[in-house]
């Protein structure tokens, strides 16, 4: 009998922070996820570029250079299909202003668990909804 190959998911981490970079990177893959990391905007979408799929966007909101929101919105432009979780330490203004609320699916408070993130990805990823990058421009 052959085993049956298991498909997984590709998440695209994006943290400007290296140790929660490198923790998020260690989680979701112990979870089976393909992970690859950026620790910039500009990285993440050099990343994309060399990659034939990606299925999820997890990304910091507050990045220098360029905020996660913009790089979900070039990321939208790019890959249409591309599922997006946000992951924040600074939920109130930043992440309102911008019309994703602190109980939205879409979103992670940081400091987060393993297992809300991962509950969070798996609804991303499996559920019905795909965020729809129309977030007011700056």
């Amino acid at each position: 009998m052959q085993k049956q190959k298991k498909e997984t998911a590709t998440v695209l981490i994006v943290d400007d922070d290296p140790i929660v970079l490198k923790v998020t990177e260690e989680q979701i893959s112990f979870y089976g996820y393909r992970c690859l990391a950026a620790s910039s905007a500009e990285r993440a979408l050099l990343t994309a570029e060399k990659q034939e799929k990606i299925d999820l966007l997890l990304t910091d909101v507050m990045m220098p250079k360029m905020s996660g929101f913009d790089l979900a919105r070039q990321f939208a432009a790019l890959y249409p299909e591309i599922r997006v979780l946000f992951m924040s330490g600074y939920i109130a203004p930043s992440v309102a202003n911008q019309g994703i609320s602190e109980t939205d699916h879409f979103l992670v408070e940081k400091p987060f668990d393993v297992d809300t993130l991962i509950s969070k990805i798996r609804n991303i990823l499996f559920g019905p909804a795909v965020l729809p990058i129309d977030i007011p421009g700056p």
